[in-house]
């Protein structure tokens, strides 16, 4: 990296942040069951925050993922007996996705399997430190997200 962009603080916040996400990445998958993906895990772990009985594109929409990618995991996990597909029962032209019994105890037993690295990060940082942390990472979160939902400026657009 150029020495200029080193001392940038804005290049290094991303930085940390990207190297955050492959540790973090990497703690978990080493804890995955065979055939579980680490896209299957933030799979069952939406479930675990927002609920089950969520459509492919609502799922798409909130893993901020394409509707044919979603759906290729939902059939990888459906094969895997994590999730089932079953048509709405309002709307039968829509599918809505429930977590199993044995994908709820997949996640669990990931838990399990993670606890300790989740009880040595929590002895190695206070409360207050992590609560120190949320104010900045939520705005950047919220800046990213609303500078996304914006069309290009047209300078950039003639490149």
């Amino acid at each position: 990296m150029p020495p200029a962009l080193k001392d940038r603080p804005d290049v290094a916040v991303f930085n940390e942040i990207g190297i955050i996400e492959h540790l973090m990445r990497h703690a978990v998958t080493d804890h995955l069951p065979p055939g579980v993906t680490y896209a299957h895990f933030e799979m069952l772990l939406n479930f675990t925050r927002s609920g089950d009985g969520q459509t492919p594109a609502e799922l798409a929409q909130a893993m901020m993922m394409t509707k044919g990618a979603i759906t290729n995991i939902l059939q990888k996990m459906e094969a895997l007996g994590l999730v089932c597909v079953l048509a709405d029962v309002k709307d039968r032209r829509k599918k809505r996705v429930r977590l199993t019994r044995t994908g709820a105890q997949v996640y669990e037993q990931i838990l399990r399997d993670m606890k300790w690295k989740m009880d040595a990060l929590r002895e190695g940082f206070t409360d207050n430190e992590f609560r120190q942390a949320l104010p900045f990472l939520r705005s950047l979160r919220t800046f990213l997200e609303e500078i996304s939902e914006q069309p290009e400026p047209e300078a950039s657009i003639r490149r």
